[in-house]
């Protein structure tokens, strides 16, 4: 597993899932073009975050629809603090990547999203995942 630095990690949950998002640059000027979403228990397959996409979506819908709602899902817990459990600033994470979508145009600003495991060090996932129950409404 890569460590990835980041300025900002999202902690959200979803569906009973609990999940982080952050962002990603491979370029100088550093500006988050790669989106990271990512579950965030080693126990749950990141696969899981393309089948509720799948199920959210419209059955005519493909990767990229399902892509954008993945990545529309992580902004909205950033932006409007739904299901949002945590921000963590300048964090050290391990990323283990899953599955890649390049986006055909720019989405959330990003060109590409990323999915997998993130494993934030140090963080204790056992009051998050508290929080993400109690807080679970279906």
């Amino acid at each position: 597993m890569p460590v990835v630095v980041s300025a900002r990690v999202t902690v959200f949950h979803m569906f009973g899932e609990l999940l982080a998002y952050t962002t990603h640059s491979e370029t100088p000027a550093a500006y988050g073009e790669i989106g990271i979403v990512a579950v965030l228990d080693p126990e749950t397959s990141p696969g899981v975050l393309w089948a509720l996409a799948a199920l959210s979506c419209r059955t005519r819908d493909h990767a990229e629809q399902h892509a954008q709602w993945i990545t529309s899902q992580a902004a909205r817990a950033r932006v409007t603090g739904a299901g949002r459990l945590a921000d963590l600033r300048d964090e050290k994470a391990k990323f283990q990547a899953y599955k890649e979508h390049r986006f055909a145009a720019l989405y959330c600003n990003h060109e590409t999203l990323r999915t997998g495991t993130l494993r934030v060090i140090g963080l204790d996932l056992a009051p998050l995942q508290a929080r993400a129950e109690a807080d679970r409404r279906y």
